[in-house]
C-alpha cells in the first residue's frame, strides 16, 4: 500500500480528524495556508464547495488539515499567504545547479534526503498526530535550517551562489510570507492557524516571534 492509499484509509482519516479535534480547541479565527495569493480566489471557491458537501478532498495538508480545520472552526473563508516567484525573476541569482558536483552542494542534498527518510520512516510507523509533533520538534526545526545553510556555503569567493540564493530567495520569500501573516491582523482577539511545510518552521518561528507582534503557539501546545 503507497502512502497515498494509507492516508486515504479509514485508519489515517480516523488520525486526521484526532488532528482537527486538537487544533479546534483553540477556536481559530483564521487559516492561513501555503497557497499564492493570486489563487486564493479559487481555492476558496473549493473550500465553499466544500463547506456545501459537493468538493471531496485532494490528499495534500491545504485540504486535509487546512480546510478541515477551517470548517470545524465554522470559518467561511481561508487565507493564501504564500510567496514564490521563479529563480528567473532575480537576475543576481545564480542557477544552483551549476555547482551540483561540489562537496557543499552534495552536503545539501545530503541532509535533504536524510530529512525526507527520516520523515517517512517516522511516517510509516506513527500517527498522523506523532508525527506533525515530530516535524514541529525543535531539533527537526533546527535541521532543516541546517540543510539552508549548508546550501549557503555553495559556490565561491568571487560567486557566492548558494549565500545569494538563501538570503536573496529563502530569505526573502519568508519573510513575505510573515508580512502576509501580519497583513491578517485585524484585531489584539485573532487567533491565527498557520499551516506551512517544515522547511519554513525556522524562519517563520523566528519572525514572528521576535516581531512582538503574535503569543505564539506551537504543535506541542495543542497535539502534545
Amino acid at each position: 500500500m503507497t502512502e497515498k492509499e494509507d492516508m486515504l484509509s479509514k485508519t489515517r482519516q480516523n488520525e486526521i480528524s484526532e488532528v482537527i479535534t486538537c487544533l479546534k480547541k483553540y477556536e481559530h479565527t483564521k487559516v492561513a495556508l501555503e497557497v499564492l495569493p493570486e489563487k486564493e480566489e479559487a481555492l476558496n471557491e473549493n473550500f465553499f464547495s466544500y463547506i456545501n458537501g459537493d468538493y471531496s478532498l485532494p490528499l495534500n495538508e491545504v485540504h486535509q488539515i487546512g480546510f478541515r480545520l477551517a470548517k470545524e472552526c465554522n470559518l467561511k473563508h481561508v487565507y493564501a499567504v504564500d510567496w514564490n516567484k521563479s529563480q528567473e525573476d532575480f537576475n543576481d541569482i545564480t542557477d544552483l545547479g551549476e555547482w551540483a558536483d561540489t562537496d557543499e552542494f552534495k552536503a545539501f542534498t545530503k541532509t535533504g534526503q536524510e530529512l525526507i527518510f527520516q520523515s517517512n520512516t517516522f511516517l510509516q510507523n506513527h500517527s498522523v498526530r506523532e508525527f506533525l509533533l515530530w516535524l514541529n520538534d525543535t531539533q527537526n526545526v533546527l535541521k532543516g535550517q541546517e540543510m539552508y545553510l549548508k546550501l549557503a556555503l555553495v559556490g565561491s569567493k568571487s560567486n557566492p551562489a548558494g549565500a545569494m540564493w538563501t538570503a536573496k530567495y529563502w530569505y526573502y520569500r519568508n519573510m513575505l510570507i510573515y508580512k502576509n501573516l501580519v497583513s491578517l491582523i485585524d484585531s489584539n482577539k485573532e487567533r491565527i492557524f498557520v499551516l506551512y511545510g517544515a522547511g519554513h518552521l525556522h524562519l517563520l518561528l523566528q519572525f514572528l516571534k521576535e516581531s512582538g507582534l503574535f503569543d505564539v503557539k506551537v504543535a506541542s501546545d495543542f497535539l502534545g
